[in-house]
């Protein structure tokens, strides 16, 4: 508990992130400049996590050296009983991402390699030269619009080199529900906050954000920390977009991006533009957020045909062969002072 409130009070950071300008809010670690509770008719919320090499540090590069997350769980508190409810767990759904610039900026990415372990862990490549880690959750997390006013984000991170210096910070994002696609204007998926930066080693450290008082949090902490989380009962699924997505969804852990139609010749790779996409196998495929549903009925008459009979079951049978498709993924915070 102590170490958590220390996490998340103002001043506490262990080191900062190289490349982000000290212009946004959250290069100092811990901010209050997010939405803590979600709006009205949100119904879905992800976590995720980040790291940097350290401000400061020398430069220093190792091709094999890793970034292992473990354990990572997002919970939601619900208004009415104070109780917390587990949306997102690590052991269910696994975390994907991308190398990004460091100050999100066009929200241009490159490929992140991921490589699952025994339990809930993985296996991320260490930032490269010029860009970070950035990971989330492959689905986001659900509960029924109106009835959550806080979030828990916790991550277990080590480094596998004990000469990289790097730091981390955990938060997490409001999303309006599952499918919403990412808009420049963050209104589908508004910041909560992120904690301070916690400078990482060898060894495992436990990195949380709470949005909530330190006071709150001491007198109804969350289940890893005390008690147990209730089982959230599904969102209503809502109906496809009209909107244009914006995704990301795909994005390879090696090797070259593959325009698609339309693409044209542009050859950055800009993980929430949706243009490009990759091999489709558990070890270079990463997708965020959840899939598509179709919800509705069919009404017939007693009038119908043979024909149109034979019409209506060619119908249905295309229908379930429809592939489902994944949701956008993240995108640079909706707090981040980005001018």
């Amino acid at each position: 508990m102590s170490d958590l409130i220390r996490q998340n009070t103002r001043g506490n950071s262990e080191g900062f992130p190289a490349g982000v300008p000290p212009s946004y809010n959250w290069y100092q670690g811990w901010n209050d400049g997010g939405l803590w509770s979600p709006p009205a008719d949100f119904s879905a919320v992800e976590g995720w996590g980040q790291v940097y090499p350290k401000v400061g540090a020398p430069p220093y590069s190792n091709p094999n050296a890793a970034i292992e997350v473990a354990n990572a769980k997002t919970y939601v508190r619900i208004k009415q009983s104070g109780e917390w409810a587990l949306v997102q767990d690590q052991s269910k759904t696994q975390l994907t991402g991308g190398h990004f610039v460091p100050d999100f900026v066009g929200n241009v990415a490159i490929p992140m390699k991921a490589i699952p372990l025994a339990g809930a862990t993985i296996s991320f490549d260490a930032p490269p030269a010029g860009y970070n880690n950035h990971f989330w959750y492959k689905a986001r997390g659900t509960y029924p619009a109106g009835t959550v006013d806080a979030v828990y984000v916790q991550m277990d991170m080590r480094t596998t080199d004990p000469n990289l210096h790097l730091v981390a910070m955990v938060g997490a994002d409001w999303w309006r529900h599952t499918k919403a696609p990412y808009l420049d204007d963050h209104s589908n998926n508004p910041g909560i906050g992120g904690s301070n930066w916690i400078e990482l080693s060898t060894q495992w450290k436990t990195i949380g954000f709470y949005s909530m008082s330190a006071e709150e949090f001491r007198a109804g902490p969350a289940p890893p920390l005390h008690g147990s989380a209730i089982e959230m009962p599904p969102a209503e699924a809502p109906p496809p977009s009209p909107m244009p997505r914006r995704g990301g969804e795909k994005l390879m852990d090696g090797g070259s991006f593959e325009p698609t139609a339309g693409s044209g010749e542009r050859k950055i790779a800009n993980v929430n533009d949706g243009s490009h996409q990759a091999p489709q196998s558990y070890h270079q495929f990463m997708e965020a957020g959840s899939r598509l549903t179709f919800a509705g009925s069919i009404k017939t008459t007693d009038a119908l045909s043979n024909d149109s009979l034979l019409v209506l079951a060619l119908a249905l049978g295309a229908l379930v062969k429809v592939r489902r498709g994944g949701s956008p993924g993240r995108a640079r915070r909706r707090w981040s002072n980005v001018p």
